[in-house]
């Protein structure tokens, strides 16, 4: 693991990725559905402090909304930190683009909390 390595992007998501490493699969102790349908899964995100999660995805364009913002570490699936572009603010949403292989770990003394809402159809 190479945590000093710093990259400007985070992964895109791939198509045909296995469903395995889907955030709610993968990572459940930090993804709890909140609600899901056709169109739309809400998902609650969290992270405790000092904790890093499992590597997951996101395949759905989302709006994601941190309640709780803490200093967090953003991993692609090598490892390499990922320096995240723009100002993050808790309880402003962020549209984000559909993720790949990630995982964040919580360096604050708080919880990272959050909600996702991810949308399922396709953005044209």
């Amino acid at each position: 693991m190479d945590k000093k390595q710093e990259i400007t992007e985070r992964p895109p998501y791939i198509p045909g990725t296995s469903e395995e490493l889907d955030a709610v699969a993968a990572a459940p102790s930090n993804h709890e559905v909140l609600i899901e349908n056709e169109k739309v899964r809400v998902v609650r995100v969290t992270i405790e402090p000092g904790e890093l999660e499992k590597m997951h995805t996101h395949k759905y364009h989302s709006v994601f909304i941190v309640n709780s913002l803490p200093e967090i570490n953003y991993y692609d699936e090598k490892m390499r930190k990922v320096k995240l572009a723009g100002r993050r603010q808790a309880g402003i949403p962020r549209y984000l683009e559909p993720e790949g292989v990630h995982a964040v770990e919580n360096v604050g003394d708080k919880l990272f909390d959050g909600i996702r809402i991810e949308l399922k159809e396709e953005m044209h």
